[in-house]
């Protein structure tokens, strides 16, 4: 027996890593270790010669444990199990190579302790590949993998507005016959409203990728004689309207310095949204800094793995689907002094982030030229060196507190697929978030719960596309609002010029015992997008195109900052204009 020299522990004949600290041992532990190894070798060639020319036991391989479910995603515990069967070979090799020299045949001995020790450098040498990324690198990798392929089903969506949006719009509707009645006797239907149920309202829209503008034309009663037109549009600097069955002048008034002369301290412009947004270079820097710090503080000695069943936070209750198979389960639940260095590096490197901080400090004073502007607050929000200084402050209270109340994260695998993802509290009793999935066939199950939210989806597959339901709920204190949404022949890659994926949909509301049912379809034909909705009132259908032509208004501009600061616009009539429609 050897000693390691990083921590002190014993450590066993022929191995390469010490069983305490993880740490790869040194020449002369190995030595010392395999010279022990050759004292027992001798002794049993003296004294029980049949037994050291045994067939060796064939060491466990990788593929063996995958077959057990014991390999962790993307390699978390490959590096154990290799380390196992290089400690095996070792440990086999040291008699083998003793006892060949006792008896004859040692020819043979020499051949099979060199293909061990060919063997034991390839394992080695894989090891080292495999595992160049330290285990907490590996743990969030894992979790990080699921989440950007969950957070795939919002690209849609995010592209529509990606480089800018420009559509043209077609919304008409067609209501029942009692609908109409009842309308119509009530005096709110008027002869113009009905022509614009029956021939639509139309809208041309156009806004740019960074907001330095924004165009609408709106025409109600599409044709040659609409019953009204609106032309408007907004920039950083100007916002102008034009309504041509009132004037063919263009009204314009410079908004950021009306707003400011109205009391404001500060100006308000749509530039300010186009900074608001977060760069997509800057998050991954800033997630791969902070990711870091939290990974290298996730260790061997800290990081609990376990072969386990597990109980379904999420599906069982709301899906009635159970997560009742073998996993392994991966726990970190830190201590209080690993928790405080962690913040406390944490705020260092915060201190250090002069780019995040600057988009982080531009953001708050632009929320609070948004905040003075509607009259909310006059304060000023915390800065970014703000919350390094919180943060550092109180790393040791709030470290305390996460490990009185058992702070744990926790990650459940099958194999190389991540069943569920927790941060949990009270032992288990408070549950921060929870994010489990599974598959049974063509079957798809997962659901996610955070406080006062919790979403489900179970989706199935069929020939003519995907059917499921997503079921949600929304709670504080005695008040829930739950719906859940059916969907049919849903079509993942066939999107729609709104992002909405081609399908049949059935939305169900149910709020505070209130309940509403809507039953809409989205089609992609001839170069347009529809999405027709269907209620006890009628159906409704909305035409887009997938490019647009929206114009600004052309006329003679008016400037109406003196109105607008007068509380005396000459517009006020175009109100009045547009009741009497």
């Amino acid at each position: 027996m050897g000693r390691c020299k990083h921590c002190g522990g014993e450590v066993g004949e022929g191995e390469l890593f010490c069983g305490n600290c993880g740490t790869r041992l040194s020449e002369e532990t190995t030595k010392e270790a395999a010279g022990a190894a050759v004292d027992v070798a001798e002794q049993t060639a003296d004294t029980e010669p049949e037994e050291s020319q045994a067939e060796s036991p064939e060491p466990e391989t990788t593929a063996q444990t995958e077959q057990d479910g014991n390999e962790a995603p993307r390699g978390v515990a490959e590096e154990t199990t290799q380390t196992a069967t290089a400690e095996s070979a070792v440990r086999t090799a040291a008699p083998q190579e003793r006892a060949g020299k006792k008896k004859k045949g040692g020819l043979f001995a020499i051949i099979g302790a060199a293909v061990l020790a060919l063997l034991l450098i390839g394992f080695g040498l894989r090891t080292a590949l495999k595992t160049t990324e330290p285990v907490g690198q590996r743990f969030l990798k894992a979790q990080l993998e699921i989440l950007e392929r969950e957070g795939k089903v919002f690209d849609a969506a995010d592209k529509v507005f990606e480089n800018g949006f420009s559509s043209d719009f077609l919304l008409t509707a067609k209501l029942s016959e009692s609908r109409m009645i009842a309308l119509s006797r009530s005096g709110i239907l008027s002869e113009s409203g009905m022509r614009i149920l029956r021939d639509g309202i139309r809208a041309r829209f156009y806004l740019g990728k960074k907001f330095e503008k924004a165009v609408l034309n709106l025409e109600f009663a599409s044709g040659e004689n609409p019953v009204l037109n609106a032309d408007c549009f907004i920039d950083p600097d100007r916002l102008g309207f034009k309504i041509p069955q009132q004037s063919e002048k263009v009204y314009v008034t410079r908004y950021p310095e009306v707003l400011k002369e109205m009391g404001s301290d500060a100006r308000i412009s749509t530039s300010l949204f186009a900074e608001l947004r977060f760069p997509k270079e800057l998050g991954r820097a800033s997630a791969k800094r902070y990711g870091k710090l939290l990974a290298d503080a996730i260790t061997r000695n800290n990081l609990e793995v376990e072969k386990r069943s597990y109980r379904s936070h999420v599906l069982k209750p709301e899906l009635k689907h159970s997560l009742d198979k073998d996993y392994t389960v991966y726990s970190w639940e830190p201590q209080a002094a690993e928790l405080e260095r962690l913040f406390r590096n944490i705020a260092d490197a915060m201190e250090k982030d002069s780019e995040l901080a600057a988009w982080f400090d531009r953001r708050q004073e632009i929320g609070e030229q948004f905040a003075q502007a509607m009259g909310v607050s006059q304060g000023q929000g915390a800065k970014f060196s703000d919350l390094a200084d919180t943060l550092r402050d109180n790393a040791e209270t709030y470290a305390e507190n996460l490990e009185e109340r058992k702070f744990a994260w926790k990650l459940v695998t099958e194999g190389k697929e991540v069943r569920a993802i927790l941060l949990q509290l009270d032992g288990g009793d408070t549950t921060l978030l929870c994010y489990e999935c599974d598959t049974d066939k063509d079957k798809l199950y997962r659901g996610l719960s955070l406080p006062g939210f919790m979403l489900t989806e179970k989706r199935d597959r069929e020939k003519s596309g995907y059917y499921g339901t997503v079921a949600g709920r929304v709670y504080w204190d005695y008040d829930t609002k739950e719906f859940a949404l059916k969907y049919n022949n849903l079509d993942f890659k066939k999107g729609s010029v709104l992002g909405l994926p081609c399908g049949k949909y059935r939305l169900n509301v149910n709020d505070g015992g209130s309940a509403a049912e809507l039953k809409f379809e989205v089609r992609d034909e001839g170069g347009f997008s529809y999405y027709e909705l269907k209620n006890d009132y009628g159906s409704f259908t909305l035409k887009a195109s997938k490019s647009g032509s929206a114009t600004l208004p052309e006329g003679e501009e008016v400037n109406i900052d003196d109105e607008l600061l007068e509380g005396n616009v000459p517009q006020r009539r175009i109100s009045d204009f547009i009741s009497e429609l």
